[in-house]
């Protein structure tokens, strides 16, 4: 079974959740702390492969099936997306042609000539079609979304295939159904599009993927002399089609005709959301044809592009570079006709308000109070995100406030059953926390203090023991210090000192004297039992604590060193 345009490499997710947040659509399922694209909710639109900082979102392999395209037939023809213009920038159109036909392509062709009679049949649609509101149909991503998320709008969309589409109809009629048809650009929803219409096209690549073809092949562009007289695009060059990849590029083609047609461009996908808000009220009297496009800019935008310039550059070269030519109008006689459809999968429950306060309640979200709205989980709110958990979507431990309270009550029940005095300082010599063995140990002052005021947070280190020199000298050197005995009054004590953060934050083992060597076994396996009873939790909380959970399981890991170093070593 064929992979879907965009999948996620397991091994490759650090469920930092950033794939959900980004998501236009959320169309991203956690389950077992791995991200999984849901295939039905996805409109392919790629972002998520642009924002993942561990690459674990990847685009679907084209560059196999195309070489085995290639091997296994005749005649194959590359569709040339119109925004190559501005990713091979500076490569004149016939080198890049020649460098094509090098790897084994019969010919080179235009997509934009695709786009031409998209054009054409467009503004015949709209000549005769009643007064309304009507969405161009070129752009596959927000094609998919009206289908999935607004399918109210369907009617709106006009009924004529994409230019790439076309361009394969094109070119099955010059060059016979048997051509093979293989697309070269920078969208990754073209492969779902092709998915759906492989008796049109073959196999879609990125131009990444031509890119890294024309590195394995040893092919490098600068070598290629230009005008060579085999390197021209077949059956001729396009001519307003070339504008289709920058935001009102398909206008820019459209003539004025007998009715009044309102156009307008809309790029970005956000945007594209706000302008299909209520356009269900527009007055039936007008006519508005919206030029809507996914990636910001355009095309020239797509994820999948190669080049990283200006998008103010890439429109410049778009407009100012590309050679322009002056097409036949030989294609009438093609069917480009569709009729788009809404998306049977997607099917949005509605849930009660008591399910939705349910759900919440799950992650200690109980009162208006507890609804932060922070985002941390992905979702734009606690509701979207407990909306998500009911559709299986989303699970509880995404909930950043719900787990840093459970890490936080976790990692004070560890310091408490810790059977030594454990009692954490910062660079200015002020409590950050301690157990309430360190507190007993200190005495009956210091323990009835603790009883108030838990841990003594920020209290001055030398309001409540003598030895705060130890603990300076270990922050401001950074060396350690292991069981050195400290008389205090009528005590002695066995004080290791270590680095959680060097010159930061250490953290101090006391133990009294008066206590049998023996003991010291007995912490130590006491130690590493209730670490290992709790160690998972610390490990599940991790990735959304940060430093504090490297804090927690470091300050674990150091009390059981603490009671292994110098292990055959009994205190003098």
């Amino acid at each position: 079974m064929q992979l879907r345009p965009i999948y996620t490499e397991p091994d490759n997710c650090q469920d930092c959740y950033k794939c959900i947040r980004e998501c236009p659509v959320k169309a991203i399922r956690m389950e077992n702390n791995q991200a999984s694209i849901i295939e039905d909710r996805c409109i392919y639109c790629g972002h998520c492969t642009q924002v993942c900082p561990t690459g674990a979102k990847k685009i679907r392999d084209g560059l196999t099936r195309a070489k085995l395209t290639l091997t296994q037939n005749p005649k194959v023809i590359l569709s040339l997306a119109p925004s190559y213009v501005s990713e091979f920038e500076g490569v004149h159109s016939s080198v890049l042609i020649a460098a094509i036909k090098r790897l084994g392509f019969t010919s080179v062709s235009e997509t934009a000539l695709g786009a031409e009679i998209v054009t054409d049949r467009t503004e015949r649609f709209l000549e005769e079609a009643e007064s309304g509101v009507y969405i161009s149909s070129a752009c596959p991503v927000v094609v998919e979304y009206i289908r999935k998320y607004s399918p109210d709008h369907v009617r709106f969309i006009t009924p004529i295939i994409s230019p790439m589409l076309a361009h394969a109809k094109i070119l099955k009629q010059l060059y016979g159904e048997d051509v093979k048809i293989v697309f070269a650009g920078p969208c990754i929803c073209k492969k779902l599009e092709a998915d759906y219409f492989n008796n049109l096209v073959d196999v879609v690549i990125t131009f990444k993927d031509l890119k890294k073809w024309f590195e394995q092949s040893d092919i490098n562009l600068k070598n290629i002399a230009p005008n060579q007289p085999e390197a021209r695009f077949v059956p001729y060059r396009s001519g307003m089609g070339a504008y289709y990849p920058i935001e009102g590029g398909m206008l820019k083609g459209m003539q004025e005709g007998k009715k009044q047609i309102h156009h307008m461009a809309f790029s970005e996908l956000s945007t594209v959301k706000d302008v299909l808000k209520e356009l269900d009220s527009h007055r039936e009297n007008d006519s508005i044809f919206l030029e809507l496009l996914a990636c910001k800019g355009g095309c020239i935008n797509g994820p999948a592009k190669l080049s990283h310039i200006s998008p103010a550059l890439k429109r410049y070269e778009i407009i100012h570079q590309s050679e322009l030519g002056n097409p036949k109008d030989d294609f009438k006689n093609i069917d480009l006709q569709i009729l788009f459809c809404k998306d049977p999968h997607v099917q949005d429950h509605t849930y009660t308000e008591e399910e939705i306060k349910q759900a919440m309640a799950v992650v200690g979200k109980t009162g208006p109070e507890d609804e932060l709205n922070c985002s941390g989980c992905g979702y734009d709110s606690c509701r979207d995100f407990a909306i998500a958990m009911l559709e299986g979507r989303a699970e509880e431990n995404m909930c950043v406030s719900y787990m840093r309270k459970i890490a936080h009550d976790k990692a004070t029940v560890l310091l408490q059953k810790i059977p030594a005095g454990v009692l954490l300082v910062n660079s200015e010599l002020k409590v950050v926390d301690m157990n309430q063995s360190c507190a007993t140990l200190m005495g009956e002052d210091i323990a009835s203090i603790y009883e108030v005021d838990p841990g003594l947070n920020g209290v001055a280190l030398k309001n409540i023991c003598s030895y705060e020199d130890l603990f300076r000298a270990v922050l401001t050197t950074g060396k350690e210090i292991i069981e050195r005995q400290v008389r205090e009054e009528d005590r002695t004590w066995i004080i290791s000192i270590y680095n959680i953060q060097p010159h930061r934050l250490v953290f101090g083992l006391l133990q009294d004297l008066r206590e049998p060597y023996v003991r010291k076994e007995w912490m130590l396996e006491k130690t590493q039992e209730v670490i290992k009873k709790h160690m998972e939790t610390v490990q599940q909380v991790a990735c959304l604590l940060g430093e504090n959970a490297a804090f927690t399981d470091a300050t674990l890991r150091t009390v059981m060193e603490a009671y292994k170093k110098n292990d055959q070593k009994k205190p003098l």
